[in-house]
């Protein structure tokens, strides 16, 4: 079902909508404009933070930012978009700079906060839940412990 606002206009989740009110956090994210948003809002906090920051120097933003803008497009809206591989990429940055659990957790704080300050809805919660899901994975795989381990494991 296509959502639609508050006019009947619909929206569709892969094109902005230019009839849709930015209303900060009452609208669910809906396009990839509205990743765009939560993404770009995430990179600004991320890459000043003094506990994860570091770990963002060197990073070709300009570059970067597409990529993401193309996984969460692919995890919301099944896109076919993203075409990488985040493991192989965050295995590496381990090496250069290890990572430990806190990098994790604030990196999940800093999602969370994100989102929160611009949308509320069910895609904004697959969105954190799905970041949970994605960082529990890379810290099993890279540190050898999940931080949201599965019930019965």
């Amino acid at each position: 079902m296509t959502p639609r606002g508050a006019l009947g206009q619909e929206f569709h989740p892969y094109k902005p909508n230019p009839f849709r009110p930015i209303l900060i956090g009452v609208n669910d994210v809906l396009s990839r404009t509205d990743i765009a948003a939560v993404i770009s809002a995430f990179y600004r906090e991320a890459i000043t933070d003094p506990q994860i920051g570091y770990l963002f120097s060197g990073l070709d933003l300009e570059a970067h930012l597409p990529i993401m803008y193309d996984f969460w497009e692919n995890v919301l809206f099944r896109s076919g978009a993203y075409k990488g591989g985040m493991m192989y990429k965050h295995l590496v940055l381990n090496a250069q700079n290890p990572l430990k659990a806190e990098h994790f957790e604030r990196w999940l704080e800093l999602f969370a906060k994100a989102i929160d300050a611009h949308f509320a809805g069910e895609n904004a919660e697959r969105m954190k839940t799905f970041a949970r899901s994605v960082a529990s994975t890379m810290q099993a795989r890279i540190l050898g412990n999940p931080m949201f381990p599965l019930a019965g494991r």
